[in-house]
Formats: C-alpha cells, sequence, structure tokens
C-alpha cells in the first residue's frame, strides 16, 4: 500500500492561522478526513472539528479546475455536532427567497 496526497488548497483565515500556528496542516489533514467520514458529500458549507479543546469550522468546496478548496476559521462552540451540506444552504436559501415573493 503506498499513500498519496490529496491534491486541495488550503484557505484559512488569520485568526485561524495564528491560532494554530505550525499545526495549521495538521488540522486541515484532519478537517478532510472528517469530511470524508460524513460520506454526505465533499462541498460543506459549514462543519467544525475540536482540536485541543478549540472550535475550528471549515467549508468546503469544488473549485473550477476540481481540486477541492477547504476554508478554515475559528468555531462556534454553539455549532458543535452539526453539518450544513452546501447542497441544503442552496436549497433553504432558494426557499427564502420564494416564501419572500409571496
Amino acid at each position: 500500500m503506498e499513500r498519496a496526497a490529496l491534491p486541495f488548497l488550503l484557505i484559512a483565515s488569520p485568526a485561524a492561522r495564528q491560532m494554530l500556528g505550525r499545526d495549521l496542516h495538521k488540522v486541515a489533514v484532519m478537517e478532510m478526513q472528517a469530511l470524508l467520514r460524513n460520506r454526505r458529500g465533499v462541498e460543506v458549507a459549514l462543519q467544525q472539528i475540536d482540536y485541543r479543546k478549540r472550535p475550528i469550522a471549515f467549508s468546503s468546496r469544488i473549485g473550477q479546475m476540481g481540486a477541492v478548496i477547504l476554508e478554515l476559521d475559528i468555531g462556534n462552540p454553539a455549532l458543535a455536532d452539526r453539518l450544513f451540506l452546501e447542497q441544503d444552504l442552496r436549497k433553504a436559501l432558494a426557499s427564502a427567497t420564494a416564501n419572500k415573493r409571496r
């Protein structure tokens, strides 16, 4: 068995970069693993993991060139254990827009 590096881009907020320091890439890999463990989709509007008792929020999407783009920031403890898929967010926005027009 051999390991290959997954092609994904990492975009971290300045606050997350400062808080995580040299652990930033380690946390990005942990977030990618959490994303894949869900088996519900690769495009996630919001998901969180706890890293050393600190919530780290991330979202992901597929870029134009086919790479997974992972964005991370400081999380919100009130949103722990929640997963918001991008497709669900789009449906909710469409529903809210439709209700507003009525």
